[in-house]
């Protein structure tokens, strides 16, 4: 064990406040450090991966706090006397001559607003053991470090670095969730993680993800270990969107959590459901062997192993694609109706007392004058009808009833197939044909679909009114300010 001296930059710990305002920025650190180290290492299998470990909850309490955070990566990493000059050249590092990610080498101190102690056990060669450098925010004042050469609790034999931050302070440890910090690095390290320089993963005690440069944007329908027999296990997580996207994807991660490839590169694998678009999340095993041209995978027993077992669940996972989809778009598709619904309601209300006049007048621009008359409009249409209830009845009117009628998305009948739309007399109901290609279009966007319902109405109660003579009209209509959508508005 070498006792070092701790030397600083001229107004390091100012720097250092300003660069780490919350704890996910200081975590953010050790992170860039492990880019960099992988940058400097020039491989193209780098990988990042931040263990979060728990303990229970003292004083007879329930639950568990976060103890610690280890930050592993397989860059370039550190000899015992590069960790001397670490320490010896904070906030005057050769990384300003690098133009890496870190801040003038400060991120090293950064444990400080989140741990109590840093312990960096690192080497340089694939098969030698670690030496590690450690720092204790006790120490900081007197300017005290040490680097131990073979340090008995944290030792490794892989080329590269494990960051250990330990005795996470409890102020600051519910901001340092698993699912913060994989929202808060996947944006900050989106444009990496997209480029493939590296992969990254987040685990605790219970489970393992895949750090994606973008939230994923469906519905959670699978997170599970699959079993794979003697061939070890895999782990799924995939998600059902409310419709078909083209850059929906899911990826297959190997070892270290290396991407590997699209799943759907695979021949096993290039078919449905794998091919839904409505379908994108990872996949990942560890003990899958990609090729000598490392773009797929060797077909051995862990492969077949694995194929089987995901084939297996192929008719539960379409099951659960048509089940999400179906529930989400019902779900949207009753919140844009009842938008559609209060639509029609105040524009009626607004005809018949003569205020759509004014409204007309106004352009899109003129988004804030707009308002004010639409909030005036309603003000006075909520005094006339109150004052029209109040001598009524006495008292205060509380809602009005609308004067829209329902409208509603069905599947066409064999002969409306071609049709929009259609109204039903005997229920008094707009029918919306919801497998109209115009419609499918249009869905997709909330406003666009208020605005394509919104013209069937019309269209519906045009014909209410001149008879079915107009009908070839009204709804060539309705198909040319579909067409015309984008230029609208």
């Amino acid at each position: 064990m070498a006792k070092v001296r701790l030397h600083t930059g001229p107004g390091v710990f100012e720097v250092l406040a300003n660069v780490c305002r919350n704890p996910q920025e200081a975590l953010k650190q050790f992170v860039e450090n492990a880019a960099d180290a992988i940058e400097q290492a020039k491989t193209d299998e780098g990988h990042i991966s931040l263990k979060l470990q728990y303990e229970p909850v003292g004083d007879g309490q329930t639950g568990s706090s976060l103890k610690s955070i280890a930050i592993h990566d397989n860059g370039v990493g550190m000899t015992p006397e590069k960790m001397k000059q670490v320490l010896q050249r904070i906030g005057d590092s050769e990384k300003i001559n690098l133009a890496l990610r870190g801040e003038q080498g400060i991120g090293i101190l950064a444990f400080a607003l989140i741990a109590q102690e840093l312990h960096l056990a690192s080497t340089v060669a694939e098969g030698s053991p670690s030496s590690c450098l450690v720092l204790k925010r006790s120490w900081l004042r007197r300017g005290h470090a040490e680097v131990i050469e073979q340090c008995p609790a944290h030792t490794h034999s892989h080329r590269g670095t494990i960051a250990y931050l330990e005795g996470i302070l409890p102020e600051i440890a519910p901001q340092l969730s698993k699912a913060r910090i994989k929202d808060y690095l996947g944006r900050q390290f989106a444009s990496d993680l997209k480029a493939n320089l590296y992969d990254m993963s987040i685990s605790d005690d219970h489970s393992f993800e895949q750090i994606h440069p973008q939230r994923f944007r469906g519905v959670k329908v699978l997170s599970a270990s699959l079993s794979l027999g003697r061939a070890g296990s895999a782990f799924a997580e995939l998600y059902v969107l409310p419709w078909e996207m083209t850059d929906a994807t899911i990826s297959l991660y190997g070892r270290g959590g290396t991407r590997i490839c699209s799943f759907t590169d695979l021949d096993d694998f290039n078919a449905m459901p794998w091919l839904d678009q409505r379908l994108e999340g990872y996949i990942r095993c560890d003990r899958l062997k990609r090729t000598a041209d490392k773009t797929t995978v060797v077909q051995n027993q862990v492969f077949n192993a694995f194929r089987a077992e995901l084939q297996r669940l192929e008719p539960k996972i379409q099951e659960l694609i048509l089940k999400v989809s179906a529930e989400s778009q019902e779900r949207r598709f009753n919140i844009i109706l009842n938008r559609v619904g209060r639509l029609i309601d105040k524009f009626l209300r607004y005809r018949e007392r003569g205020l759509l006049t004014d409204l007309t007048l106004i352009t899109q621009a003129s988004t804030g004058r707009r308002d004010n008359i639409v909030k005036r409009a309603e003000q006075l249409m909520t005094k006339q009808e109150s004052s029209i209830e109040e001598v009524k009845s006495g008292r205060p009117v509380v809602r009005v009833s609308t004067l829209a009628p329902h409208i509603k998305l069905y599947p066409p009948p064999q002969d409306k197939v071609s049709y929009r739309s259609w109204y039903d007399p005997n229920q008094g109901v707009i029918c919306i044909n919801r497998e109209h290609t115009e419609f499918l279009l249009s869905q997709r966007e909330d406003q666009r679909c208020v605005r394509y319902l919104f013209s069937i109405w019309a269209k519906e109660s045009l014909l209410q009114e001149y008879g079915a003579q107009a009908e070839k009209v009204a709804d060539e209509m309705i198909g040319v300010l579909a067409e015309a959508e984008p230029l609208l508005w």
